[in-house]
């Protein structure tokens, strides 16, 4: 055995690897089959080795039980952070299911290269302007200061769980619908007065027939509305992703959920 090798630090590396990897996996930036899987371990081991001077070792494990007890902790802890920072980006993914049916795309879906589903048109391309904003202000950098504090939030074989941390994820849930409102509301709103002049066109001029013309009308007002409000768009997402944002507020509030 090699004289700086010791079976502790071994386990020690792969008790923080647990959470870390398992954090990685449930980022849709991290998790998805687009990213190769030497990639996620190669992130998940570097980041246990930097986080691993700064944990406290494990308690004693002196039996199988307690160590699969262990594991399986790490990694629903890892797995329960990594889906409350998702729930940000699946936000979006509502926003563009609300925008996409009152412009006209609501049966027009395309393929989500993270996931390999299908995703409504604005969905994607919200997604693809989140990402941008997400690592723009760091916001990679703001997980992994989180994920940091969690060792010492939630030290490695000391959490006791009282079921709160349900209500938070519970919360989360909720709130990731009403942020999905919040960034769609602009294009529901200028669609819906949209149809409300279409229909006063339509009783004031019988012969044009509404249901044809009306389709590339939404889509254009759509279309303006989204390029009108892409200022606004960047600083929501941007306050989203922020310290002070949706996701660091729902992720810190499930780690003090004890």
């Amino acid at each position: 055995m090699l004289p700086w090798f010791q079976p502790e630090e071994l386990f020690h590396f792969l008790f923080i690897l647990m959470r870390c990897g398992a954090l990685l996996l449930a980022l849709p930036l991290f998790g998805g089959p687009g990213v190769p899987p030497h990639v996620k371990i190669g992130l998940g081991a570097l980041t246990a080795l930097l986080l691993g001077p700064t944990v406290q070792p494990v308690p004693g494990v002196e039996t199988v039980g307690e160590l699969l007890v262990l594991v399986a902790q790490e990694i629903f802890i890892g797995l329960s952070m990594g889906f409350v920072v998702a729930l940000t980006f699946y936000a979006l993914q509502v926003a563009g299911h609300l925008m996409d049916v009152p412009i006209g795309f609501g049966m027009v879906n395309v393929l989500d290269p993270q996931f390999g589903g299908q995703i409504p048109i604005l969905g994607q391309f919200s997604q693809a302007l989140a990402t941008l904003i997400f690592f723009t202000i760091n916001g990679h950098h703001a997980v992994l200061r989180a994920l940091a504090a969690s060792y010492q939030l939630i030290p490695m074989g000391r959490a006791a769980w009282q079921g709160t941390f349900a209500a938070v994820i519970v919360d989360a849930v909720g709130g990731t619908f009403a942020l999905g409102v919040r960034i769609a509301v602009p294009v529901i709103a200028a669609t819906f007065l949209t149809d409300v002049a279409l229909g006063i066109v339509s009783r004031a001029v019988p012969q044009i027939n509404v249901f044809i013309t009306g389709y590339p009308v939404k889509i254009f007002v759509g279309m303006i509305t989204l390029l009108v409000a892409m200022p606004l768009y960047v600083a929501v997402l941007g306050a989203v992703f922020g310290d002070g944002g949706e996701m660091m507020r729902w992720l810190w509030t499930f780690l003090r959920a004890r």
